[in-house]
């Protein structure tokens, strides 16, 4: 949502800091069947170039004992599977080495368009700088209107992208891709990249090096990425991000030290940001990123950290304020991501109104209290619940921000911080969330709110 004035809530994500149980259902569970070839057929290369040739051995088989060769069916498979694999390899090995020759030696050379995208795909890759980027089959897919447009040989199938990016990412992350292969001249070659996009999880083919030229800036805890040539955006951001992180060091407890990526680009769905809507007031969204994927190695993932995703039509907006309620997000991603959105957005709220009480004192902080009390409650009978929660016309980040308020009264921030850790690991339900909050604080969440309704702060 856009920027309020000071007497009025800090904007909040629309989209939530996702963890596992906000991806179900959004991404179908999928076997992985070869997650590893990549790179155990470059192991193989390897260790081939290092061995010294041995002496040929001739097996002498008792009757009836030899092996059943492959069917030529199975053969083909098996050798289109190798084939799509040494394609991966020299894409990866490509971005590593800065090759774009190389990275283009395997798309389709009459496909003059898909090339072009490829050559701005590989330049943003680059610019990226990846300590770490490797592509793997996952599952075949098949589309009988892919089939039609490119040919009987069309070899559909789900790659995992998986990469690190240096003071962003802590360790290797997991993405999606649909690639399209046809068998032309004896050899397997790239004519498409998007067939599957719409079987795909939110953020496949939606990373911001997917959606046109891109430009970046560094400093030692943020990259930003803009659009190539605005230059003047990224350098705002960072120095905003920068003061924002320090507003998360200093208003929450948990000692993080990451690092946080902000992509503020010319595209309204960029990840699992979707601002296409024009009904969509949301300044900002933080999602996650994966280490695993839901459904690859468990229904939930793995959730590694979180990229921050800014809203076009508010990047002239974007300051502190707002990055540090979506830093907070950053901040407690890998936690778990089963603590209820009451507490992430009020967590988040938190933060960003301790850094406007920094500045214009405690006075406007009260006032805002005092509106969500007379105001947003009574609009309520419950605290706010996850289902529906970005959706609501009620003021669900006042009262979720004025229940951690009260419960920072009531505990103590670092107890409040402690719940949020202990909920966001193991808050899988309704039973868990209300054993941990009793155990914590002495409330349950329906206890909670009736204590919120009789609350009268002193001024």
């Amino acid at each position: 949502m856009s920027l309020p004035p000071p007497s009025a809530a800090p904007a909040g994500a629309q989209i939530p800091s996702p963890g596992p149980r906000r991806w179900l259902g959004l991404l179908a569970a999928v076997a992985v069947t070869c997650g590893g070839v990549v790179h155990a057929v470059e192991q193989r290369e390897e260790d081939a170039r290092r061995r010294p040739p041995a002496a040929t051995v001739t097996p002498v088989l008792p009757p009836n004992q030899g092996t059943k060769p492959p069917s030529k069916t199975a053969a083909a498979v098996a050798a289109r599977r190798l084939a799509v694999d040494t394609v991966l390899l020299r894409r990866a090995r490509a971005v590593r080495t800065g090759n774009e020759q190389l990275f283009l030696a395997d798309v389709d050379p009459a496909d003059a368009k898909l090339r072009q995208e490829q050559r701005v795909l590989f330049a943003n890759l680059v610019e990226i700088g990846f300590t770490e980027i490797g592509y793997s089959q996952a599952e075949e897919r098949f589309d009988p209107v892919v089939v039609r447009e490119h040919g009987p040989s069309t070899y559909l199938v789900r790659v995992l992208m998986r990469y690190q990016i240096p003071k962003v990412d802590h360790d290797p992350v997991t993405t999606e891709l649909g690639y399209t292969f046809v068998s032309r001249g004896g050899r397997w070659i790239l004519t498409d990249d998007d067939d599957l996009d719409d079987d795909l999880g939110p953020t496949a083919h939606r990373e911001p090096w997917d959606l046109g030229r891109i430009e970046v800036r560094r400093t030692p805890r943020v990259l930003a990425i803009v659009e190539k040539g605005d230059t003047e955006r990224a350098r705002a951001i960072v120095a905003e991000a920068n003061e924002a992180l320090g507003q998360v060091a200093a208003y929450w407890p948990r000692r993080w030290q990451g690092s946080v990526l902000i992509a503020a680009l010319d595209d309204t769905e960029v990840r699992d940001a979707r601002f296409a809507d024009e009904d969509i007031e949301s300044a900002a969204s933080a999602g996650s990123t994966f280490s695993s994927l839901p459904g690859q190695d468990t229904a939930d993932g793995t959730v590694a950290g979180a990229y921050i995703v800014v809203n076009p039509k508010e990047r002239d907006r974007i300051d502190e304020i707002l990055l540090s309620h979506e830093i907070t997000h950053v901040a407690t991603a890998d936690l778990g991501g089963y603590e209820p959105l009451w507490l992430a957005e009020g967590a988040a709220e938190y933060v960003s109104w301790r850094g406007i009480e920094a500045v214009s004192g405690p006075g406007e902080v009260a006032q805002w209290e005092q509106e969500v009390i007379d105001d947003a409650l009574p609009g309520l009978n419950a605290l706010p619940s996850d289902l529906g929660f970005y959706q609501s016309n009620a003021d669900v980040y006042g009262v979720s921000w004025l229940a951690v308020r009260f419960l920072v009264r009531e505990v103590g921030l670092a107890a409040v911080e402690d719940l949020y850790e202990d909920l966001a690991r193991h808050g899988t339900d309704q039973a868990n969330r209300d054993r941990i909050l009793l155990s914590r604080t002495g409330y349950t969440e329906a206890t909670l709110w009736i204590s919120l309704k009789d609350y009268r702060p002193q001024r």
